[in-house]
């Protein structure tokens, strides 16, 4: 809203083109105004196609170098399907006496080896016979040994889920050892006793 003390903008804007259309710019002003934008136009097209060049032989050496490590890294893998296997027995280049002391001492050693498993396996899981006593438990194997288990040990296991199941007084159950006699777990035996 214009008042009436002030011109309206489109009163100025009038005034401003007749002053305008009574001074023209002489036409070298319009041509060299026009040159200079053409260069600056020129530049920042120039730099831009430098940009463009650059940003595609980037992509190009990064394709490259890919298949290059691609390339060196298949040569140097061994094909699975061009190996060829065999079968390698026993050679010494020592005389036939000291090959056959080696021989020996790898089967002394081999035998050691197996009565040792057997051993740990008998002596790992034993079974036994639960009784109940005043807050502890005795438990009694075939060849009449008795393992007291207090209290504190019960509810270790229990905490650690190595007592399966509600146990009670006169349930046959599976003891577990470890190699140097401690109770790691005691389960419910899927078999009875038999002694």
């Amino acid at each position: 809203m214009s008042s009436p003390n002030k011109p309206s903008d489109d009163l100025l804007n009038q005034l401003y083109r007749q002053r305008k259309n009574q001074h023209t710019a002489p036409a070298s002003i319009k041509r060299a105004v026009l040159t200079k934008h053409k260069v600056m136009l020129n530049t920042q097209q120039i730099w831009r196609r430098i940009g463009y060049v650059a940003v595609a032989a980037s992509t190009l050496l990064l394709c490259g170098l890919v298949y290059w490590h691609y390339y060196a890294w298949q040569l140097n893998e061994p094909q699975i399907s061009n190996i060829q296997y065999t079968t390698v027995e026993l050679h010494s280049l020592a005389p036939a006496k000291q090959s056959d002391d080696l021989t020996e001492r790898y089967a002394k050693h081999y035998n050691d080896y197996l009565s040792q498993q057997n051993i740990l396996t008998m002596h790992h899981t034993k079974q036994a016979v639960l009784r109940q006593t005043e807050g502890d438990w005795q438990l009694q194997t075939c060849d009449q040994q008795v393992v007291r288990v207090s209290q504190q040990l019960i509810q270790a296991l229990r905490n650690i889920h190595q007592i399966e199941g509600n146990l009670k007084n006169g349930d046959s159950v599976d003891l577990l050892f470890d190699k140097s006699g401690i109770i790691l777990g005691i389960s419910h035996s899927k078999t009875y006793m038999h002694c």
